[in-house]
């Protein structure tokens, strides 16, 4: 009568759903219907016995339908139903229509009915796919562009188990980006080209698990490195950032689905993991303007060094071809001194020159005119050398 999906709790089928009133109890009042398509039929015992998980199950020979009624599938069912009562009972979405899987989307080229469907008063709609089976880049990105040129804001979420979540290997736990780990993130799971095909458009994978009703947000840590200014500090940083593209694998952070919301804007389901991931991702952003400013004020300041020291470059150079310049003019300066000198002592020997050419010749060469006294004969060799006394 309520429509509503009933958990039976690991190990507790023997246990109170309530007080007073047992799981088999209400199994045997006939209160839970099988939730299988097209079943109609009650279920009609608990068993709680054996390796296998305490569970729900049909009287024998009732509920032929075990191909319809596989795990994947009763979790696909319980998934929608989880999402339907979440969306149905979220103030971010009253007022909204809501369809299961009832609805399709329909394009000149295809159509589409997605698993959950919200519909607002004016007319936008949301689309919650929730993945069990395998599915390829190719094929998501198909739909992907499919919902986009609908104009309907299509959001993902992958099975808890199954070919989505793969538990990451021993080798992948050493890379470097996943060495450290918060104790709060629920496990790692690898990576598949689906994953990467979504993280190379900007989609950060999500997880449901509609037996806890808890969403598993793809989250990871790295290291920080040694930065120069200016320098990006985006995969350098240790804060819960979503993983890289080229990530083998990730953490996953739990959160309750009752916590998260949907931002229309961003056109994705905002876990609280989702918020730490954009208040960091705002938080770096911020630093990083503040490390490209810092980097913009010493390369002024670098600058300003340099133009200083330019400057006084270029100042010295100005005073060292002054101080040539002033010896230059000081040797020409002598240089015509000494050439006007010699241009003067050259003319006054010229006027000399010109004064004595005047003169008679007795005063020009006064010796050739004067009368020596005549000497004394020398002796012939053959005297002796008279002494002179």
């Amino acid at each position: 009568m309520t429509k509503q999906l009933r958990y039976l709790p690991t190990g507790q089928g023997n246990g109170e759903m309530e007080p007073g009133v047992t799981w088999r109890g209400h199994v045997a009042r006939g209160m839970l219907l099988c939730p299988a398509p097209d079943c109609g039929l009650t279920f009609g015992r608990v068993v709680a016995g054996g390796a296998r998980r305490h569970h729900f199950a049909h009287r024998p020979g009732e509920g032929e339908h075990d191909a319809v009624t596989g795990p994947e599938t009763l979790w696909h069912l319980s998934a929608k139903n989880v999402l339907g009562r979440w969306a149905a009972s979220h103030p971010g979405l009253a007022g909204w229509t809501l369809h299961l899987d009832d609805t399709p989307i329909t394009l000149p080229d295809g159509w589409r009915r997605p698993d959950v469907l919200a519909i607002s008063p004016d007319g936008v709609k949301v689309a919650f796919e929730v993945q069990y089976s395998a599915l390829t880049g190719t094929d998501w990105q198909a739909r992907h562009d499919f919902y986009a040129k609908a104009g309907v804001v299509d959001i993902w979420l992958f099975a808890h188990h199954g070919p989505q979540w793969r538990p990451a290997t021993t080798r992948q736990l050493r890379r470097s980006e996943l060495v450290s780990r918060d104790p709060d993130w629920a496990a790692t799971v690898q990576l598949s080209g689906l994953h990467q095909t979504m993280l190379r458009h900007g989609v950060i994978p999500l997880w449901l698990d509609p037996t806890t009703q808890t969403i598993g947000t793809a989250t990871t840590r790295v290291h920080p490195a040694n930065t120069s200014p200016g320098e990006r500090l985006w995969e350098d940083s240790a804060y819960t950032l979503p993983p890289h593209r080229t990530f083998p694998a990730c953490h996953i952070a739990a959160d309750p689905l009752e916590q998260c919301d949907v931002d229309l804007e961003a056109g994705e389901l905002l876990t609280p993991a989702r918020c730490l991931h954009h208040k960091e991702r705002d938080r770096l952003q911020a630093e990083e303007q503040v490390a490209q400013e810092r980097a913009v004020q010493v390369r002024a300041q670098l600058r300003a060094q340099q133009e200083e020291r330019t400057r006084c470059r270029r100042a010295a150079e100005q005073e060292k071809r002054r101080a040539i310049a002033a010896q230059a003019a000081q040797e020409q300066a002598e240089r015509e001194k000494r050439e006007q000198e010699e241009l003067r002592r050259k003319e006054e020997e010229r006027a000399a020159a010109e004064v004595r050419q005047k003169m008679p010749l007795a005063q020009q060469f006064p010796p050739m005119f004067e009368q020596e006294p005549p000497s004394s004969p020398k002796p012939p060799w053959w005297k002796p050398w008279q002494r002179r006394a």
